[in-house]
């Protein structure tokens, strides 16, 4: 059984590693990333401005200029308690959910694209009649098989993810099906 101690220490590699992986994939700065690493582990409770200072070892303007950067973007939302003046930052669902749109859309982007290529092999291949110059269609199919599937995956996620969260109710005419 891990002490408590243990338990901090492996969380600060937790969030280095996903820290990481978010500067990477989002773009986001180093203390972006550590930031929403964090809220990711703490996101039933949030974190304070003073606990993310002392988890982070970053000073109070590099957090702040961050904290506001990921608010601005819909990455991160606050919430305050009855009788407490402290903020406490938490992941933002709608920032969950427009990553998931950008998602979608490259994949669809993508899928539309590998059809076109496939259209213009075929075509290509009715002209080409039996010769040595024509294409090979049975690698596109498992793609385009994955590209659907995905697209799939992901638009029941969104839908998922829109039905559990009540906040998304008054943006659903914002987000297409």
């Amino acid at each position: 059984m891990k002490n408590l101690k243990e338990l901090e220490e492996q969380k600060k590699i937790l969030v280095e590693k996903y820290g990481l992986f978010m500067e990477k994939q989002e773009k986001f700065t180093p203390i972006s990333a550590r930031i929403f690493a964090t809220l990711l582990i703490n996101k039933e409770n949030g974190s304070t401005f003073d606990e993310l200072v002392n988890f982070l070892g970053a000073s109070k303007s590099t957090i702040s200029t961050n904290l506001k950067s990921l608010q601005e973007s819909d990455t991160i939302d606050f919430f305050t308690k009855p009788g407490d003046r402290k903020k406490y930052f938490t992941l933002n669902p709608v920032g969950f959910l427009s990553r998931i749109e950008d998602d979608l859309k490259m994949y669809k982007t993508e899928h539309q694209l590998a059809t076109e290529v496939v259209n213009f092999k075929k075509e290509a291949n009715e002209i080409l009649n039996n010769t040595d110059d024509e294409f090979e269609l049975s690698h596109e199919t498992p793609y385009l098989d994955y590209l659907t599937n995905t697209i799939s995956i992901i638009e029941q996620l969104r839908n998922d993810i829109r039905t559990k969260c009540s906040v998304f109710q008054r943006f659903d005419s914002s987000y297409p099906e």
